[in-house]
């Protein structure tokens, strides 16, 4: 009798501590809630930091990872914000948000092929996603730039003609044109994400002007 009342004691201890600690966590993440809309981003993260530490192993709340890797980000802690994000991911909390906002840390921190990287996997994923076409057009910017290098490189290369060297003209044209044909197709394709995109479409213009030259 004396054995089986220390193990209720027992119990009942458990059962009080595990609740104390999810009470402290709730109160915990309201706080954290309220320093988030009032936009105090460093308070908000330390608190959010506290409740995903009082889980320990059990079960974990997406929102309050998501939460936590906005409060990151804004506060310009990025490799926390890219940990955290992905989490949220795993977590299967608002992925598609959480793949726009990877994207935006790997284009803070100038990771160049992974922001690209990110982006075609965002708008290939979620295609429905309220984020989709800030993706197109962020993608499609990105073509832009690699269609102008090669559109100046063309430009470099017919700038190379000379009256001494009239005789090696149409090889000369004939290597630009190279160029100007990898800077028109590049272009094309930032018109397929995003077909307003000016500047891809003067890229084009531009690219049948200079062969004319």
């Amino acid at each position: 009798m004396k054995k089986l009342f220390s193990v209720t004691l027992l119990l009942l201890l458990f059962i009080g501590v595990s609740y104390s600690q999810e009470k402290n966590a709730a109160k915990l993440q309201n706080e954290a809630n309220a320093a988030l809309k009032s936009k105090d981003y460093k308070t908000a993260l330390k608190l959010y930091e506290e409740v995903i530490s009082a889980w320990g192993d059990g079960e974990k709340d997406g929102a309050v990872v998501y939460n936590a890797a906005t409060c990151a980000y804004r506060t310009k802690d990025f490799p926390k914000a890219l940990k955290l994000y992905n989490q949220a991911s795993e977590l299967k909390y608002r992925p598609d948000g959480c793949c726009f906002y990877i994207a935006k840390v790997y284009k803070l921190t100038k990771k160049k092929e992974e922001y690209k990287k990110q982006l075609l996997k965002g708008i290939s994923e979620y295609p429905k996603s309220k984020y989709s076409n800030a993706m197109k057009k962020s993608v499609s910017t990105i073509y832009v730039k690699e269609a102008n290098k090669s559109y100046v490189n063309a430009q470099e290369i017919l700038n190379t003609r000379t009256e001494n060297n009239r005789d090696k003209w149409d090889s000369i044209k004939a290597k630009a044109k190279v160029k100007i044909d990898e800077a028109v197709k590049v272009a094309e394709k930032a018109l397929e994400y995003y077909p307003k995109n000016a500047a891809a479409k003067q890229i084009v213009t531009n690219s049948a002007e200079l062969l004319k030259s």
